[in-house]
């Protein structure tokens, strides 16, 4: 059910109520909708996009090649999943167990999750060699609002208030008793057994921070707000040629995507220093392209060259760019905090984000790119020419401004974290955190399909706490 107004809630009515409509909240309500829980969803936007609630999401951002994330996350149903690539690949047992959380209880999640997400419950893996795997992606075509707007108009367990921005939690040092939210410019409260914080990757740690503001014996103890935060770090490798027919024949399997991408990751290793990187080999068929590649390659190896353009003229030969994603080093000095001097027209102050690449990061795109350059060679499955970027770690550019991680981190210890292991905030009773900004680690996997088996593990447990 959609109500038109904050005046059509009944007090005390919802056992839980969800803050984001995005798919970590979403994906919440309706697993709890299966169990006949009654919740209550507050999305701060409205039905679609527009420049009014976005500029809520305006962010100062500092450091080091970080470009504007602005645009990165949407103020709307639905939340990023209207403009999002669908690339989904659930984490592995050493990621998962990397963040603390038990692999065994998440494998049972993924065939649901894929049901949610509209996607085959198929994710192989191929080696390649003792450096490399070919993997696949499923993509989603899901959007959120137009697969589930309608059905969440019929349901009997969700109700949905749009435009109703969450400002801040009050209570006390145990429990959280009200959120204070704010619709037309005017405030008012929510009360609820259960309080679920799903705002994204940023947006959990700007409400958070703003409550501690507001009313510190909330989170007293909590001092790890905002800190570790991360995104996928998304560079240009370089450019290179593919000989399709010997390159299927060495990988034995192919997992050539729709896309026509190919999909290689670092194999994962137990290396306390081991950072993983996604290594995307992207088809490009713009004819000036492949013109000045083979010219390249004329000038600096003729008799390969040769070889390349007849490759190309038995189109057997895929040419195009080299991105990776690139996990990142968590750092605590990486943080999203309060801008004292920018503020909503609600007077709650904007995010301000300092952010420094790693790195380690970096040094282990320069490794991975010159082994994968090694074994085309090595195997005369093509040729790589690496960018000149990656032989200058300063100069190194981030062309990604997503899938923000990080900043209510899951943990054992409120000593290094902000949430434990089954979201709940520490000290808190009632208060809970869903999505990206729970990782400790990014892998170089998209974090859609984690984030919503997240939230079915969330329902089992609210399951269990409201009986």
């Amino acid at each position: 059910m959609i109500l038109n107004s904050f005046t059509e809630l009944e007090e005390n009515k919802f056992p839980v109520t969800i803050f984001g409509s995005g798919p970590a909240g979403l994906s919440l309500a309706l697993e709890l909708e299966k169990k006949n829980i009654n919740c209550l969803i507050i999305e701060a936007g409205d039905e679609y996009y527009n420049d009014e609630s976005q500029s809520y999401f305006k962010i100062n951002t500092k450091g080091t090649n970080l470009k504007d994330i602005s645009n990165s996350r949407l103020r709307q149903f639905g939340g990023t999943s209207a403009s999002w690539g669908g690339w989904c690949k659930p984490f592995s047992d050493l990621d998962i167990k990397k963040t603390g959380l038990n692999f065994d209880e998440f494998k049972k999640y993924q065939s649901e999750t894929c049901k949610i997400l509209g996607i085959k419950n198929s994710f192989r893996e191929s080696n390649i060699n003792e450096d490399f795997n070919q993997i696949e992606f499923q993509y989603s075509e899901v959007n959120f609002y137009e697969k589930y707007f309608s059905h969440i108009k019929k349901s009997k367990h969700i109700l949905l208030l749009l435009n109703t921005q969450l400002s801040h939690f009050e209570g006390n040092n145990k429990k959280v008793e009200k959120a204070i939210c704010i619709s037309n410019r005017k405030f008012f409260d929510i009360k609820s057994r259960e309080f679920i914080l799903c705002c994204g990757g940023i947006e959990n740690s700007r409400i958070l921070l703003w409550t501690k503001f507001k009313n510190d014996s909330l989170l007293k103890n909590n001092s790890n707000i905002g800190n570790y935060w991360m995104t996928h770090y998304w560079i240009l490798g370089g450019i290179g040629f593919v000989d399709l027919k010997k390159f299927k024949s060495f990988m034995q399997k192919n997992f050539l995507d729709r896309e026509g991408v190919i999909h290689i990751a670092s194999k994962e290793n137990n290396q306390k220093n081991k950072l993983q990187s996604g290594i995307y080999l992207s088809t490009n068929e713009d004819q000036n392209f492949i013109k000045e590649m083979v010219k390249r390659i004329l000038c600096i190896a003729p008799e390969y060259g040769k070889k390349i353009a007849n490759s190309i003229l038995n189109k057997s030969l895929k040419c195009g760019n080299i991105f990776m994603h690139l996990e990142e080093d968590p750092i605590y000095d990486n943080k999203i905090k309060l801008d004292e001097h920018n503020k909503d027209i609600n007077q709650i102050p904007l995010v301000k984000i300092d952010y420094k690449s790693s790195l380690k990061s970096k040094e282990n795109a320069k490794t991975e790119l010159e082994k994968l350059a090694n074994l085309f060679k090595q195997k005369d499955l093509g040729r790589v020419a690496l960018a000149d970027e990656i032989y200058n770690l300063k100069e190194f550019e981030n062309l990604g401004n997503y899938h923000h991680m990080g900043g209510t981190r899951i943990g054992d210890s409120i000593i290094d974290s902000v949430i434990d292991k089954d979201f709940k905030v520490h000290d808190l009773s009632n208060l809970f955190v869903l999505g990206s900004s729970n990782f400790r680690f990014g892998t170089y996997k998209n974090p859609t399909f984690t984030i919503v088996q997240f939230s079915i593990k969330l329902s089992n447990y609210l399951k269990k706490k409201l009986i």
